[in-house]
């Protein structure tokens, strides 16, 4: 719904739209999933759990599941704070972040580097396949050095281990010799 306000639908006409119930992750308790929940009639709660499950489970098997919206851009101001570290992010400064996670539906930014640092959640459904500039919006705006660091930031959270690590000279060459015992 718009800035993040609640989009209200009939009992009965929630479960048309599987665009909103294929992403609902039906693992989750249903306190954690629908605000509300715990005040709903035992009658109630269990019809909802009953029916979330089946018609979720539909929607995932008829929806492909949405990947995340993404931004990235040079802030234009000093006034937005990073979500994992919570300083400010420095007028013109780098920054990424997932459209709709923040108050009102707002971008939630991150520094480029705390990006690593986001709720798993916000970057469920991010495939290393996918391009970068379908994936982030203003990709293509950033200049080259930029966007290898954004390009390499979302594929490592494309990776369910974080991005590979790749090893520098100095550590194979230091594997391959023993290292010097320092004095005592």
């Amino acid at each position: 719904a718009n800035f993040g306000a609640t989009a209200w639908y009939h009992y009965d006409c929630v479960w048309k739209e599987s665009v909103l119930l294929a992403p609902i992750d039906t693992s989750q308790s249903l306190e954690e999933t629908v605000d509300g929940f715990e005040k709903l009639k035992n009658e109630d709660q269990t019809k909802l759990s009953s029916d979330l499950k089946k018609n979720c489970k539909a929607a995932a098997e008829k929806e492909p599941p949405l990947p995340p919206k993404m931004a990235a851009d040079y802030a234009k101001s000093d006034k937005s704070e990073c979500k994992s570290c919570a300083t400010k992010i420095a007028k013109n400064a780098l920054r990424v972040g997932f459209t709709g996670k923040a108050n009102f539906g707002a971008v939630a930014w991150y520094h480029v580097d705390c990006l690593k640092k986001c709720p798993q959640e916000y970057s469920k459904g991010i495939k290393a396949d996918t391009p970068l500039e379908e994936l982030v919006d203003g990709f293509d705006k950033l200049n080259k050095d930029d966007q290898k660091k954004v390009e390499k930031e979302v594929k490592a959270l494309a990776s369910p281990t974080g991005a590979p690590k790749r090893k520098s000279e100095g550590e194979e060459s230091a594997k391959a010799s023993p290292a010097k015992k320092g004095r005592k």
